[in-house]
């Protein structure tokens, strides 16, 4: 069995300006191999942790759900409190095939005899783990039916595996994430999205992700390639929010875009640049290998301006270092 045995502290932990005092309870099996890996530059927000660290500390029945336009870091955020906590963790990425067997577990044939294999869901719950359902507004809402038990904080009983019932440990935690609120995507930027029961919604805490502030991607590019200059970095970050206000739409008179820029694809860019630092247009080489060779020749070309704009002079001379 797994126990949160270790105070921690969130401001040498999370790296954040908060009082010293201020604990979380974390574990002290810092080798469990389902602890995610832990990625040292990112920047974590004051909001979106308060609200996962009260979850985790508290759900209080509830399960967790983070709704986000793609690339705001909707995803990644549990992953790095979890591992920062020594949290084991178990996901699933849902899909329109998704089975409901596919979280609990399937009978499969191991070294020729017949085994029943547990599914990520059946053992977070088993063994006091953060179960992590990526995509959720993706699976069939039918096949999300079995979940409504589990949330209501009722056992796990495994028909297929002989009726077998499966007690939550009392650190097992359900935080679900998907594009939409579970209402939906009137936007139409998010094809296979679908409309998820409303009760089934009512078993959540809702938080909407987004886009971090500029001063937050200034912090992260400096870790990530504190050898570039401010001012380039400052100004691939106003690129890539006018692309996001692109591709979020609002804006009638401008072209809607349908690709964004994740900070991912932001850092991508920023790390190319110093790759491609001799190159005789490094910005723009850097910038179509993180993300304008996957656009129509259309949207590429309107990115293309939008940094020109942005750059002046500097993007001409592809002065990046």
């Amino acid at each position: 069995m797994t126990h949160r045995d270790q105070a921690l502290a969130v401001r040498t932990t999370f790296n954040l300006d908060v009082p010293p005092e201020v604990h979380t309870a974390g574990f002290a099996d810092i080798q469990n191999p389902h602890v995610p890996n832990r990625d040292d530059g990112y920047v974590f927000r004051r909001e979106t942790l308060r609200d996962i660290l009260s979850f985790l500390d508290d759900p209080d029945g509830d399960g967790l759900y983070f709704s986000g336009h793609y690339g705001a870091g909707k995803t990644t955020l549990p992953y790095q409190v979890a591992s920062r906590l020594f949290w084991p963790v178990q996901s699933f990425t849902a899909h329109s095939r998704m089975e409901f067997d596919d979280l609990v577990g399937t009978w499969k044939l191991v070294n020729g005899t017949m085994q029943f294999l547990h599914g990520p869901l059946a053992i977070a719950m088993r063994e006091g783990h953060l179960f992590i359902l990526n995509e959720i507004d993706r699976a069939d809402p039918g096949q999300l039916a079995g979940l409504h038990d589990v949330l209501e904080g009722h056992p796990l009983v495994i028909a297929t595996n002989g009726g077998e019932v499966i007690h939550a440990h009392e650190n097992f935690r359900f935080i679900a994430n998907g594009n939409s609120m579970g209402s939906g995507d009137s936007t139409g930027l998010y094809q296979g999205v679908n409309q998820l029961d409303i009760a089934f919604m009512d078993r959540f805490r809702m938080v909407e992700v987004h886009y971090p502030t500029e001063e937050v991607e200034m912090t992260i590019l400096e870790k990530k390639t504190p050898e570039l200059p401010e001012e380039i970095r400052r100004n691939m970050i106003r690129v890539a929010n006018q692309i996001r206000r692109l591709f979020i739409g609002g804006d009638e008179a401008a072209t809607p875009l349908t690709i964004t820029m994740s900070t991912r694809a932001l850092c991508r860019w920023a790390k190319l640049t110093l790759v491609f630092r001799n190159a005789p247009n490094a910005l723009a080489y850097a910038l179509n290998q993180s993300l304008l060779a996957k656009a129509e020749p259309e949207q590429k070309i309107a990115v293309e301006q939008i940094a020109r704009d942005v750059f002046g002079s500097t993007w001409q001379q592809g002065d990046a270092a």
